[in-house]
């Protein structure tokens, strides 16, 4: 008895504190997330990545750089493969090679704010990510009149794109401080 007994206690007490631990992980990134001007979208796309559970608020910004990242990648490919699609529409073709230029550019600047994070360059980081921001505008204004066989899926990826941003620099403003 005495063995079970040696062996439940350690094991109540491992338990005890993992559980302490998600709890107080999960408040970090509910607190940091409400900080910013989509915090549902922040919670669930820093939840998804398993190094959010263990990480203080600089991880987590670092986190909603690459998530912000991942988007423009997946929002490049897309307009990539539409660009095969559009060689007799011209004016279609402008709009998805307008919007390819952009999305390297927002994919560079993310990259350097990456190198900023690491020296801790908050103002820099909000320099490159506005400049991602902005790159996502040119990508919409550029499509705007035109008549896209998909436009509704552009239009949300630049939207997701922009918001993912958005959560970026709202996770970064209290750390400049």
């Amino acid at each position: 008895m005495a063995a079970i007994g040696s062996f439940l206690l350690p094991l109540c007490l491992v338990l005890a504190i993992a559980s302490f631990t998600g709890s107080t992980t999960a408040s970090v990134i509910q607190e940091a997330c409400g900080r910013t001007s989509f915090p549902d979208l922040c919670v669930e796309s820093l939840s998804q990545k398993p190094e959010s559970q263990s990480t203080d608020e600089h991880g987590l910004a670092e986190l909603a750089i690459r998530v912000a990242a991942e988007s423009a990648t997946a929002a490049s490919t897309y307009v990539s493969k539409g660009l095969e699609g559009a060689v007799n529409d011209s004016s279609w073709h402008q709009c998805l090679d307008d919007c390819s230029e952009s999305y390297v550019d927002a994919v560079e600047q993310l990259d350097d704010s990456t190198g900023a994070m690491e020296d801790k360059g908050y103002a820099n980081v909000n320099k490159w990510v506005s400049a991602a921001i902005a790159d996502a505008q040119t990508c919409s204004e550029a499509c705007r009149d035109v008549a896209l066989p998909d436009k509704a899926t552009l239009t949300e990826m630049n939207t997701e794109f922009t918001n993912l941003c958005n959560v970026v620099l709202g996770l970064i403003e209290p750390l400049s401080k």
